[in-house]
């Protein structure tokens, strides 16, 4: 049985972390970054690794740097045979890249060595992409770029959220980590390396990626709606109204109009005409202070008298 160190921080590395323990044996300690305070009232929220590691009776220990010297001597102390990591939200350093005896090992979203960096999830769906997976790899200096113990790949749902992607991800990636620490320890795992000329990166997702460009084509809107779930949320202004777009698809268009124009029959659909002659019909929208809509429950406030012709930001 390998002494293993589990690096981890959100819900996707805490369904990592469960599959571990059910089907294999649990690490000898969990890493986790620090609690921070969230939400209107700043309340401090342990991450969901810390959190399942406590429930579960784990060593647990929390770290702001976790290449810091009063982490390491820590680490130090459990000896471990490897380091696993899923999500940690840290880059790790030479000290700890060499303080395991097999290495430190990486879960990551998607088929190596497309996506890496920091949202390949994201990015995949952004991108238009049909298929992903999950990647096991050994972690070094370089980004991402480790050699593979196995992928795992996963098909794509047409009308998939990043938020429902990350979830079934975090499952293979489960499946994906036991299976490679078995080989691990039966000496039969075999490590290849990356082909440095199909490398793509996942760019981190910031809060003004939510802007949405209705001169793009509305499959490219559609997808950029999808990648941006549960965050930061796709969002244009209608009016000087902030409003978030969570649900959406690709309609036939029977107007030639310009983007941002829209076509509604003031009760049921609200249309947006986008770039190359293509049109997306928004099914569920928040405006700013307000609750989740469908489509026809917000057209139904301005009683068949909807006022606004263009859609986009001001």
């Amino acid at each position: 049985m390998l002494k293993i160190i589990y690096m981890g921080t959100p819900p996707f590395a805490a369904t990592i972390l469960e599959k571990l323990c059910d089907e294999l044996y649990p690490p000898v300690a969990v890493v986790s970054q620090v609690a921070k305070a969230t939400g209107r009232g700043h309340k401090v929220i342990p991450s969901a690794v810390e959190d399942l590691g406590r429930r579960l009776g784990l060593n647990v220990i929390t770290s702001l740097n976790v290449n810091a010297s009063p982490t390491l001597d820590v680490l130090r102390t459990f000896e471990p045979d490897i380091i696993l990591v899923a999500a940690l939200g840290q880059i790790l350093k030479e000290e700890i890249l060499s303080l395991p005896k097999l290495g430190c090992f990486n879960v990551h979203g998607s088929l190596l060595p497309k996506y890496r960096g920091a949202a390949p999830v994201q990015r995949a769906i952004w991108d238009g992409e049909t298929f992903t997976g999950i990647t096991i790899q050994k972690v070094v200096r370089k980004l991402d770029a480790g050699d593979i113990v196995l992928k795992k790949e996963i098909a794509i749902e047409p009308e998939e959220t990043a938020g429902q992607l990350m979830d079934r991800l975090a499952h293979l990636g489960g499946e994906a980590l036991v299976e490679s620490i078995r080989l691990i320890e039966a000496g039969k795992a075999h490590l290849t390396p990356q082909d440095e000329s199909q490398v793509t990166y996942a760019k981190k997702i910031e809060k003004e990626d939510a802007r949405v460009n209705f001169e793009l084509p509305a499959h490219q809107v559609y997808n950029q709606i999808r990648a941006l779930q549960p965050w930061p949320v796709a969002e244009t202004k209608l009016g000087d109204t902030r409003v978030k777009i969570f649900g959406a698809r690709v309609s036939p268009i029977k107007d030639a109009g310009k983007p941002g124009d829209i076509f509604t029959d003031h009760k049921s659909h609200l249309t947006i005409q986008c770039g190359q002659q293509t049109a997306l019909a928004l099914t569920e929208i928040q405006p700013e202070n307000r609750k989740r809509l469908k489509i026809h429950e917000f057209l139904q406030a301005f009683r068949g008298n909807f006022p606004f012709t263009k859609i986009g930001m001001n």
